[in-house]
């Protein structure tokens, strides 16, 4: 009888860590909100020292885009000739503002420093546009104060600012910017996926003096 009893004891002791590692398991939750999260690799650092008081240089995510008159929401796409006023020569860019524009991920730059690391939680759903870009203090019109440095796309190498800025000149339509638009993708809950991509600093100089 002892021996059984033994043996009986010995198997719960042995049956007890399963039992404990089964319970745990279920008990885990999936997050509502999706991660994202990589590596921003930015060229023309050195220019930090001259705009560092002028602005900060901020990590923002854009809502699906949905093109309608008028504009329904915000987001990033391509907006069709005529759709904002009659003659608008069309284009690629942001509509209104991001998704997390009141806490956006603030960039701070190190002399020397190339790449840096981020995270983002958010929302589960469809967005058009991750990008970094330079916000102006001193400019108020919410359409020039902020310059893209640049977006994820699918190139993590190749830096793309992900707009196309025409303009009517004298009956003309001439292209001012013209890169690669920016990736759309959705995220479900409890996603966590990797998004690197390359901006560049020296964008800076082509907007705010164009």
């Amino acid at each position: 009888m002892r021996i059984i009893s033994f043996s009986i004891k010995a198997l719960l002791l042995l049956a007890l860590p399963a039992l404990f590692l089964t319970s745990c398991k279920d008990d885990e939750v999936q997050p509502d909100t999706a991660t994202i999260h990589g590596t921003i690799t930015i060229d023309s650092v050195s220019l930090w020292e001259t705009w560092q008081d002028s602005g900060e240089i901020q990590l923002t995510i854009f809502p699906e885009f949905v093109a309608a008159v008028p504009p329904a929401g915000a987001g990033w796409g391509e907006i069709p000739a005529d759709l904002l006023y009659p003659g608008f020569p069309g284009g690629t860019f942001a509509l209104g503002a991001p998704s997390n524009a009141q806490n956006p991920v603030i960039i701070d730059l190190t002399p020397g420093v190339s790449t840096y690391h981020y995270e983002l939680e958010v929302d589960p759903g469809t967005y058009s546009a991750l990008a970094l870009g330079y916000r102006h203090d001193l400019i108020t019109d919410p359409s020039l104060r902020t310059a893209t440095l640049g977006v994820h796309w699918g190139n993590p190498s190749v830096v793309s600012h992900g707009i196309v800025i025409k303009a009517s000149v004298m009956g003309n339509v001439i292209t001012i910017f013209d890169y690669p638009a920016p990736s759309t993708f959705t995220l479900n809950k409890g996603d966590n996926v990797e998004y690197n991509f390359r901006a560049d600093l020296s964008f800076v100089e082509s907007w705010f003096f164009q």
